[in-house]
């Protein structure tokens, strides 16, 4: 009966293990994919600000010194436009040393210093650019005498760009939080083993 306890409880022991270790792939899979979207959205950043630049010096060059609000408006866009290739490289540098092979506090390391750059990002862009940029172009409108139509489109483009920015900082915030949690799962399983 003895020999019978021993080997149910080696058993459940085996169980134990199998289930904790599978419970550590399925945390493991849920922070590299979240992870993953960080740097798919890193890259399209990057990639999309490449391409907006030919069209915002297009701009300036077709309408070049009839507007000035209008190119000094371009002369920003370009600008950011320009330094963001560097800005979303310098970002991917640090995610892209995000690695579950290694350690915990390695990985909670890269996640902290990747929230604490969008977290400054955020603050730039929207306590001083997105103010600037809505001016400049309110003045650019007023600067073309647009129409009635004119101003419709643009406040609601504006208000549009404006909510999409709360939310896609507070999806932000949910997925980093989220890894941040599953870090600290990961560290707590590792001990137990």
């Amino acid at each position: 009966m003895k020999e019978a306890w021993t080997a149910l409880d080696n058993r459940l022991k085996k169980n134990e293990n199998l289930n904790e270790s599978i419970i550590l792939e399925m945390i493991k899979s849920k922070a590299g994919k979240l992870m993953n979207r960080f740097i798919a959205s890193e890259v399209i950043s990057v990639v999309v600000m490449l391409l907006v630049v030919p069209v915002f010096i297009f701009v300036l060059y077709r309408d070049g010194g009839k507007y000035l609000v209008t190119d000094i408006l371009m002369y920003i866009a370009i600008a950011i436009c320009s330094f963001y290739p560097f800005w979303g490289a310098f970002k991917l540098h640090g995610l892209l040393k995000f690695d579950l092979s290694q350690s915990v506090s390695n990985n909670v390391y890269y996640v902290n210093r990747y929230n604490v750059q969008i977290k400054r990002e955020h603050k730039i862009f929207q306590n001083f650019m997105w103010p600037i940029l809505v001016v400049l172009v309110m003045f650019s409108y007023a600067d073309r005498n647009a129409t009635l139509p004119w101003w419709a489109l643009c406040t609601s483009a504006l208000v549009a760009t404006t909510l999409l920015m709360f939310w896609t900082n507070k999806i932000y915030h949910k997925n980093i939080d989220s890894v941040l949690r599953s870090l600290d799962e990961i560290r707590e399983l590792k001990e137990e083993f």
